[in-house]
């Protein structure tokens, strides 16, 4: 299933726009689908989002790290995290 398919708050973001994520990085919104809802899409996205590893690397195209960002937003409001 695709994230904009899953998440109509996304595909409301998107617009006509395609998703990069969807197009370039379909391993990771593999994993973000299988995560959406549930307590552990918060450390995933972090990890997607925050470099802790020694070693270089490349990151996400600015288009795709906004897509992140507002994919955690909609979590957010939408499975506020459990205190």
């Amino acid at each position: 299933m695709a994230l904009r398919k899953l998440i109509k708050e996304f595909d409301a973001y998107l617009g006509e726009k395609e998703s990069i994520l969807e197009r370039d990085f379909k391993h990771v919104a593999e994993k973000i689908e299988l995560h959406w809802g549930y307590d552990e899409f918060y450390p995933f996205i972090e990890k997607l989002m925050v470099d802790s590893r020694n070693r270089r690397r490349a990151g996400f195209p600015i288009e795709a790290a906004m897509e992140l960002t507002e994919l955690s937003y909609i979590h957010e409001k939408l499975y506020p995290r459990k205190k």
